[in-house]
């Protein structure tokens, strides 16, 4: 067996018997990958608190090829995000962000961006102040937390391979200029109105949902900017629900799924 090491955020974590436990990361330089921790809930030295969402790892891990799981042989904190882990809100929307992420990355899909998307939403997060001051104004956590929502489903899209098109129709290619058209569940991309009535194409009305109000240019701006750029960004709190709401539909449809993230957030 191999002994490799890498930073990583935990995405998910099962309980296995009264000490083992199974673990997925999504790691810096494997992408995600799945881990049988024999004893992890009883061994101090190392594992004790070091298996804790919203914290950035270090762990070290037995590679066995034909396993279909990797072996956790040891994990070092390498940054703790404990102000996520004040507040509730934050800490279930980050529920919501592992979920996603376990659901969307295959395993040994190596890909630096989702690891660093990851690493700096969390950073920011960790930094956020709401309290009003004599230099700021009082900020609402529900509307940051859905920028970031958006800012992140967005971008994993985009890094999976799997974001959405929005910029011509998906049946006949005519050219989304006022960014009008509805969207296709099934086909994964925008529809004209003539399409979509049109019978001979087959469209079952569940697979057709109105996009929300500047939806497109919202998302648009998120897979091209930075967080710096999103926590300045006004946008109203109804108009960021109703784009989640779409995010939601669209992620349950493709992935087959039910996400229980969503229901509870």
């Amino acid at each position: 067996m191999k002994l490799l090491s890498t930073n990583g955020f935990i995405v998910y974590a099962k309980k296995m018997n009264e000490a083992d436990m199974l673990l997925s990361y999504i790691t810096e330089d494997y992408g995600k990958i799945t881990c049988f921790a024999n004893n992890a809930r009883k061994s101090k030295k190392r594992f004790l608190g070091k298996l804790e969402p919203a914290m950035l790892t270090n762990i070290k891990f037995y590679e066995k090829p034909g396993m279909t799981l990797d072996i956790l042989y040891e994990a070092d904190i390498v940054e703790d995000y404990k102000n996520l882990r004040k507040d509730i809100n934050i800490y279930l929307f980050l529920t919501k962000l592992t979920e996603i992420s376990r659901i969307l990355c295959q395993e040994r899909d190596n890909n630096k961006n989702i690891f660093y998307l990851i690493r700096n939403i969390f950073k920011s997060l960790d930094k956020l102040e709401t309290a009003p001051s004599a230099e700021r104004m009082p900020v609402s956590v529900n509307t940051v937390l859905l920028k970031y929502e958006i800012y992140f489903i967005s971008n994993l899209l985009k890094f999976t391979g799997i974001y959405p098109n929005f910029s011509n129709c998906i049946d006949c290619s005519e050219s989304n200029l006022r960014n009008s058209f509805d969207f296709n569940l099934k086909k994964g991309g925008v529809i004209c109105k003539s399409c979509a009535e049109d019978k001979n194409n087959g469209h079952a009305y569940s697979e057709i949902k109105k996009l929300p109000v500047n939806f497109i240019n919202l998302s648009n701006l998120m897979t091209g900017s930075d967080l710096s750029i999103i926590n300045k960004l006004a946008v109203k709190e109804e108009i960021l629900t109703d784009c989640s709401i779409f995010l939601r539909d669209f992620l349950s449809f493709h992935t087959g799924k039910r996400l229980r993230s969503f229901e509870t957030i």
